[in-house]
């Protein structure tokens, strides 16, 4: 593959490779980013996109959940 979309090898952390993508953001939210970096809440800018997106995915998958639920007749 291709720089977009290329596996990269496998870590000793991590149950899956990694795919490498290449998105834009704005300027204000990457020095946001950076400034969690620098405070030490996450080793990389990699890393707390990581986690965005992980909860994002969560969240997503959890609403959906929710919505599934059916209400109590009492209710």
């Amino acid at each position: 593959m291709g720089a977009r979309g290329e596996h990269m090898p496998r870590s000793k952390n991590r149950k899956e490779p990694m795919v490498l993508i290449t998105f834009h953001i704005p300027e204000q939210m990457l020095k946001e980013l950076d400034r969690l970096v620098e405070k030490g809440r996450y080793p990389s800018r990699s890393e707390a996109i990581r986690v965005a997106i992980r909860d994002l995915l969560m969240k997503e998958r959890f609403g959906k959940i929710i919505k599934e639920i059916p209400t109590p007749y009492w209710a």
